[in-house]
């Protein structure tokens, strides 16, 4: 038998050419074999990017540990893996930015519509009232304009600054998180191992997204909720700890983030001010 790219006499049961490495084919193509070669080498379903998706699934403590300890050429960089599923939330979310906003309103929907209701208010055809009552309905117009106008300007600033976003929340996260879990990793190590439970759960949360846009925007939203059950599922899995422990730890994370957002809410209401009046740009 011989490697039919080069010629070269090939050993029994061979699998590869020694000279050329070609791989040795002797069966027939058949639909199956095409579908095969089709995942596998166009698409590189066997690819260091999709062992890294597919084992932050079913052993995400794998991935961490062993990129954090040296082994570096087995799965993606932390890095290019949350920022890959940050470029591909940021294409679909622009692409479908009205269903984006749609489904962000749908949060909040019951606080959005009495904004609407109270910055559409004619309040010319009122009668019979007085003019302290009337200062006190155009002001709350003029702040439920605000207020609407606030959002807005918040949503588009998310949807034009995701990428930026996504980095600046990883910082945030390993901060807490390194808080949550002091020992034995160091803050750089925090930021490897929210890169990559963050970046995979980007991913589902964008799947979640789509599957809104067809069904109901609820699913969305509660896709949240699994987000945070797969955070203690990783934090779980890495530091070898019980659901009870980790709602524990999770509390302890929520505390932190509950002072993180009380010291930087001025910062925030300062930003989201001057948004407001100067408009987004």
């Amino acid at each position: 038998m011989t490697c039919k790219n080069c010629n070269t006499p090939l050993e029994k049961n061979a699998l590869f050419c020694d000279n050329c490495g070609a791989k040795v084919v002797t069966s027939r193509i058949t639909f199956k074999l095409l579908t095969t070669d089709l995942f596998v080498n166009v698409f590189g379903i066997d690819s260091k990017f999709f062992l890294t998706l597919r084992k932050m699934l079913t052993h995400p403590q794998e991935v961490i540990n062993e990129y954090i300890t040296g082994v570096r050429k087995r799965y993606v960089n932390p890095f290019a893996f949350l920022a890959i599923a940050a470029a591909i939330s940021l294409l679909i979310f622009n692409y479908f930015a009205d269903d984006f906003i749609r489904i962000q309103s749908n949060v909040n929907s019951q606080q959005l519509e009495k904004f609407k209701e109270a910055a559409n208010k004619d309040i010319n055809s009122l009668s019979n009232i007085s003019d302290k009552e009337l200062k006190k309905l155009k002001s709350e117009k003029k702040v439920a304009q605000f207020q609407l106008k606030l959002v807005d300007n918040m949503q588009q600033f998310m949807l034009r600054y995701y990428n930026l976003l996504t980095f600046v929340f990883l910082f945030i996260y390993a901060i807490l998180s390194k808080w949550t879990y002091w020992k034995p990793h160091n803050f750089g190590e925090h930021i490897v191992i929210n890169a990559y439970t963050y970046g995979f759960a980007t991913y589902f949360t964008t799947i979640a997204f789509l599957i809104a846009m067809i069904i109901h925007p609820s699913i969305y939203v509660y896709s949240m909720f699994i987000y945070i059950i797969y955070y203690l599922y990783v934090f779980g899995k890495l530091y070898k700890q019980g659901f009870g422990k980790g709602i524990l730890k999770l509390l302890r994370f929520i505390l932190g983030l509950l002072i993180f957002t009380a010291i930087t809410i001025p910062i925030i209401a300062l930003i989201g001010f001057l948004i407001g009046i100067f408009g987004f740009i």
